[in-house]
């Protein structure tokens, strides 16, 4: 996430959307995923739970030893691990979510491990990932949207590594019309996202269509005005 503030930014908007709109909120989830009317089951953000820290790596999985410990092989544990702005689970499946309200927030800064900090291990899972999801290794996947494609990277983990897999899908959610402060960029709507999010497609080399794609939904929401509120 990228500066936060009461009234702007992605996190004050998911939190509000949990507060005064968890309704609203799930149902736009679960139609974009195709989860029918099972009930969403929420690990974070969870109201009045406040302070919580935002889930790491895959750290949600209490009842996954074997998942969790394949993880520490699988990606370096030292440096930064991977932060969810929201986990849920809907009946078997694990909803990793990712919230963004601008466009620099949605870009994401390069990938800041050192050698000695797991960067070789980093570029090995990542073309690893990318010869599965069919984009050539010299697509570089460290700079810009480097979270995007590290996120990516989990979702490989969980569904090709994992035995028996875990069912799990990445949830992003676009807010329209956020207002900062600084007058950031903000798109105002779904139509207004569209061409970001196939910049960054194209950037990664990422086909139409993959095999994960089947795993990874798209949220639109208007932003939550003072008179929603």
């Amino acid at each position: 996430m990228n500066t936060q503030g009461k009234d702007h930014g992605s996190k004050s908007h998911l939190d509000a959307y949990r507060k005064l709109r968890p309704g609203d909120l799930d149902a736009a989830i679960r139609a974009s995923a195709g989860l029918g009317d099972v009930p969403l089951e929420w690990v974070y953000p969870t109201p009045g739970k406040t302070g919580a820290p935002e889930p790491k790596g895959v750290n949600f999985l209490k009842g996954r030893p074997d998942v969790r410990a394949l993880w520490k092989e699988f990606w370096p544990q030292r440096g930064n691990q991977q932060r969810w702005d929201g986990v849920a689970k809907c009946g078997d499946t694990w909803l990793l979510m990712e919230a963004k309200a601008n466009h620099p927030e949605f870009c994401t800064p390069p990938c800041g491990a050192k050698a000695e900090g797991g960067r070789k291990q980093i570029e090995k899972v990542l073309n690893q990932t990318k010869k599965v999801l069919g984009v050539h290794v010299h697509f570089t996947w460290l700079g810009s949207y480097y979270q995007y494609a590290n996120r990516l990277a989990v979702l490989y983990f969980l569904a090709e590594k994992a035995r028996p897999p875990v069912d799990a899908r990445l949830v992003f959610i676009y807010f329209c019309g956020d207002r900062f402060p600084d007058g950031r960029p903000c798109p105002a709507s779904r139509p207004e996202w569209q061409p970001l999010i196939e910049a960054r497609r194209l950037t990664l080399g990422l086909p139409g269509r993959h095999p994960l794609s089947d795993r990874i939904h798209e949220v639109f929401l208007e932003v939550l005005r003072h008179s929603d509120k």
